[in-house]
């Protein structure tokens, strides 16, 4: 009776353990799967010795496919088709990153709630609420009407989906493992949620709200002069000025906001946070030492591991393409080829209008548009929400739109405020209409600069792409450099979209757009250099309106600056370039400060006087200058807390009272003659707490301490990232490091044939934590050297003692023995 009892015991006891260890419980992972020697995270291992596999499947295949990995795991693609180009494309994509590709489309998609629970359901909501899914599945559309790129996506798709479907669990990534699930199928939606990833991520965030709250608060006058429409202070990304085709712009609505939301005055002050910024540049022969042109470009994107960026060489018949891919994205991104270099930096125009909505019905599901009454449309969304034990809840959340676009904010909606990410930012009973909603190809874009010859090649190439802006910059072998500022832009009155729109007024709406030729732009200038930064687009003089808030303008300058310096530049040049840590506000700003302060003495003090303004990772000078910078700054524009104006603005006001030309304007604002004294007693003032706090602040002073830059795993799984890093750079250095974003890629090219590109990325080729490779790079990167590329037409380019291993892909019809 008693063994009886004990054996039952016992067997509950291991029933148990089987179903408690067997699944996840909140946060841990199911501990019995992850630490079995059969299928747990030791399976996940690879050592330094690991080599790609010898031999690949993919069951639609027409053709061989040869893949050579050189030492650094970066694969060059040999196909004899352009079919199974992307479909081998597609499944190293999948090998080397599956779960990055699944996670950041899941984040678009507003699904992360099902793998993570409640914690990413606002999040999730936003996403919905913006509408991203919908602009999606307006990318979708219009692939079903490009055959081309249709097929090309297509066969990426199949190349992923052969590779999950060869994955046993025992294989996931560790990710899964960790989080409890499993990849699902890939498809063209999917890959389509990618480009409004990228299209989110890069439409800065939107200040309709705050600008309307401002304007009633303060008058036209102080948005006129703290929030201009020009770059205050120069250093546009088009510096010369020139004619552009003329358009019909709309007239201006005689009451240029909506009337009923500057009424409606509960607000929260803008979130804190920089959009990542980016440099490019192309100097002509004139300026190089080969007398052909050099290009460089280094997006300035989130910090993650895995990397954004993925390594790739791509050859097939017509096509010989090197660079960065991402993940579910078909062809190169960012690169060159046999002819052709291109980069990109983000433009970030007014990308979003707000549209108050006059409601017809008490129900609030129509509104007035002009002598109309429309319908809003429901769209439902259902969200899941894994549960503690391991289950599934829904949450049913209904969007309301538009023609143009959600409704992202409803004041009768029942759901928490506010809500998350750059949905915060949206006014209450608000439509969006977003540029992404419009039709665009984008990846007809990239499919023909990868195949570019020549400067007619790079303007077909342009004409298809939609959003979001960037700016492109180009340089070939023929000797021509160009930069193009590309994207959908409105043609609007100017201020159209800088505050809260009306959507009963027809006026207030888009009508149409500008064409490609009246983009910002220049070809070959005589300068014999250009170069983009993010900063306005174009001088004063430009006529049409893009949007008021570009990043300010010191990478822009500084670039410049030394751009005009360069003779018989190298690559090497370049890539010091890319490096330079001199800050144009401090050079600019500090000077001024400390004028204001002659008659004070202190150690802290003798560290700025005696500062050369360059950021470097063990320096003291530029904690206290950006602490001091950003103090004074805020202070001086404290009634402006809500949005407080660009640093431009405050730089300016301080050259002009050394020069004693102070703006009426500020006298009235500060109310008093004496804006001097106000600037000069805020600069005491402020200083007295920088140095107090400066005395107790020990290792924290150190510049690189202080910054606290890490690059995170991209899910912040903790074990997975780095350390604190010793970085010289600041986001108003060349060299832009910032706490969580910097240099994603640093790329030059030189384009004397034959063309020859160097790079790298902060990370490795592997998605696998437990890879050598998945931070391999960093090392280079940290030390600000960049890798030679293997380029070629043919395998036999690429130099037997830097192949590390071989792949050969048959199709399944074919008879051929493996080698």
């Amino acid at each position: 009776m008693r063994a009886g009892l004990r054996l039952g015991l016992w067997a509950g006891v291991v029933i148990l353990l089987e179903v408690g260890l067997g699944r996840r419980w909140g946060q841990v992972p199911p501990l019995g799967r992850f630490f079995s020697p059969v299928e747990g995270f030791w399976r996940n291992a690879e050592p330094k010795s690991a080599r790609p596999p010898t031999h690949l499947s993919i069951p639609t295949l027409e053709d061989t496919v040869t893949i050579l990995w050189d030492n650094r795991w970066v694969p060059h693609i040999f196909a004899r088709n352009e079919r199974d180009l992307y479909r081998v494309q597609g499944y190293l994509q999948a090998y080397l990153r599956l779960w990055q590709m699944e996670i950041q489309v899941d984040f678009a998609a507003g699904r992360l709630s099902r793998i993570l629970g409640e914690r990413t359901l606002e999040q999730d909501r936003a996403m919905r609420r913006l509408g991203i899914p919908y602009a999606a599945e307006k990318v979708v559309e219009v692939l079903r009407h490009d055959s081309t790129l249709r097929t090309v996506v297509e066969a990426l798709t199949e190349g992923i989906n052969a590779y999950i479907q060869q994955l046993s669990p025992r294989d996931y990534p560790i990710e899964y493992k960790l989080l409890d699930y499993a990849p699902e199928p890939w498809s063209v939606y999917r890959s389509a949620l990618l480009v409004k990833y990228m299209a989110y991520d890069l439409t800065p965030r939107s200040h309709d709200k705050y600008l309307t709250r401002l304007l009633r608060q303060y008058g036209r006058e102080v948005i006129d002069s703290l929030y201009p429409n020009f770059a205050p202070i120069g250093h546009t990304t088009i510096l010369e000025e020139r004619a552009y085709p003329q358009q019909e712009i709309p007239p201006q609505a005689e009451l240029p906001f909506s009337q009923a939301y500057l009424e409606d005055t509960i607000a929260q002050a803008l979130e804190e946070g920089a959009q990542p910024g980016s440099n490019n540049w192309a100097l002509s022969g004139l300026r190089t030492a080969s007398g052909y042109p050099l290009l460089a470009n280094d997006p300035h994107l989130a910090l993650t591991l895995p990397s954004i960026w993925l390594e790739m060489h791509l050859v097939a018949p017509g096509l010989n393409v090197y660079g960065v891919t991402l993940m579910g994205a078909p062809g190169i991104i960012i690169g060159y080829n046999e002819a052709i270099a291109w980069g990109v930096t983000n433009v970030g125009p007014d990308a979003m209008d707000y549209y108050h909505l006059t409601y017809a019905d008490t129900a609030q599901e129509s509104f007035l548009f002009g002598k109309e009454v429309l319908r809003l449309q429901p769209r439902v969304e259902t969200l899941y929400v894994r549960t503690f034990w391991g289950g599934q809840r829904q949450v049913i959340d209904t969007v309301w739109y538009t023609p143009w676009g959600p409704v992202v904010h409803r004041r009768r909606d029942r759901i928490p405020r506010p809500l998350a990410g750059k949905a915060r930012e949206a006014p209450m009973d608000c439509a969006l209409r977003w540029i992404s909603y419009e039709p665009s190809n984008e990846a007809r874009f990239f499919y023909l600069i990868n195949r570019a010859r020549n400067l007619e090649d790079y303007k077909a190439a342009l004409r298809v792409y939609g959003s979001p802006a960037q700016n492109f910059v180009y340089a070939d072998t023929a000797g021509h450099i160009a930069l193009w500022v590309r994207g959908l832009y409105p043609l609007r009155w100017p201020n159209q979209g800088k505050f809260v729109l009306d959507a009963a007024n027809p006026a207030h709406h888009w009508r149409d757009w500008l064409p490609m030729e009246a983009n910002p732009h220049t070809i070959d200038p005589p300068s014999g250099f250009v170069r983009s930064a993010n900063s306005h687009p174009a001088p004063k003089s430009y006529p049409y309106y893009l949007g008021w808030d570009f990043d300010v303008l010191d990478r822009a300058a500084r670039i410049a600056q030394r751009l005009q310096t360069l003779r018989q530049a190298t690559v090497d040049s370049l890539r010091l370039l890319q490096l330079d840590t001199r800050n144009y506000l401090a050079s600019e700003a500090l000077p001024l400060m400390l004028a204001n302060l002659n008659d004070q003495q202190g150690r802290w003090l003798d560290t700025l006087r005696q500062w050369d303004y360059h950021f470097r990772a063990e320096a003291t000078a530029p904690t206290l200058f950006r602490r001091w910078w950003e103090l004074f700054h805020r202070t001086l524009w404290k009634p402006l807390a809500l949005r407080p104006p660009e640093w431009e603005i405050t730089l300016k006001l301080l050259r002009d009272i050394a020069a004693g030309q102070v703006s009426p304007f500020y006298r009235q604002w500060f109310k008093t003659d004496s804006v001097a004294k106000v600037v000069r007693e805020t600069l005491h003032r402020t200083w007295k707490e920088i140095a107090a706090w400066a005395e107790k602040a020990g290792d924290t002073l150190i510049w690189w301490r202080y910054r606290g830059t890490r690059i995170r795993h991209l899910a912040q799984l903790p074990g997975f990232g780095t350390d604190v890093l010793r970085l010289d750079g600041d986001d108003h250095c060349i060299n832009s490091i910032r706490p969580t974003s910097g240099p994603s890629w640093r790329m030059v090219v030189d384009l004397k044939p034959p063309v020859q590109g160097y790079g790298v990325y902060p990370g490795g080729q592997s998605g696998n934590p437990g890879s050598w490779q998945y931070m391999s790079f960093l090392p280079t990167w940290a030390a600000g050297q960049l890798y030679k590329h293997y380029f070629g037409p043919t395998p036999a380019a690429i130099p037997p003692q830097a192949v590390l291993q071989s792949t050969y892909l048959y199709p399944i019809s074919s008879q051929k023995a493996l080698p």
